[in-house]
């Protein structure tokens, strides 16, 4: 007869907001990961000490120390993926899987960049928890957004003496 109006509306936010769901779960072992990645070469601990560690310096809730901003990182790098991709659907022949993948290649590019503060920002707060409290330079998704926009870019040949802040020397 005629033409179906009940035709599904694209709910491409949903891929941001389940990922925010899903960055709750995980985001413990990340925490503990960005710790074993950044210790010094020569004070280097096991997961087990670095737990331990986690747990008598804040408790259980120690294990979500940057959680916001992995909610930002998520909520803008997906859901960001996700629109572009159901955005340029009408822009590409979705019959091609080459196509496809082109589309999902560019979303993702993109979504990358716009998710990049926030996975910086996540680093900084769940590094900076090793310090103590009055010596973090982070505390705060927001204290660790501005910092992340004065920190100083070193070169990697000497990123082991990379001060965070400016005003000291690389």
């Amino acid at each position: 007869m005629g033409e179906d109006s009940s035709r599904r509306l694209p709910r491409w936010w949903f891929g941001g907001v389940c990922a925010a769901i899903a960055v709750t779960g995980t985001h413990p072992l990340d925490l503990i990961k960005v710790q074993l990645q950044t210790q010094s070469q020569t004070d280097r601990k096991t997961v087990g000490e670095i737990l331990k560690g986690i747990y008598e310096r804040s408790g259980i809730l120690g294990f979500y120390n940057g959680i916001s901003a992995s909610w930002f990182r998520q909520l803008t790098y997906t859901t960001a993926r996700f629109a572009l991709y159901e955005a340029g659907k009408d822009y590409v022949d979705t019959q091609k899987v080459s196509s496809k993948m082109a589309l999902a290649t560019f979303a993702g590019i993109l979504g990358g960049i716009v998710g990049v503060p926030g996975d910086v920002v996540t680093v900084r707060l769940q590094n900076d928890v090793k310090l103590p409290e009055e010596k973090r330079p982070t505390s705060t998704f927001s204290t660790a957004f501005t910092a992340s926009t004065k920190r100083r870019a070193c070169p990697v040949s000497s990123a082991a003496q990379c001060q965070p802040f400016l005003g000291q020397s690389c």
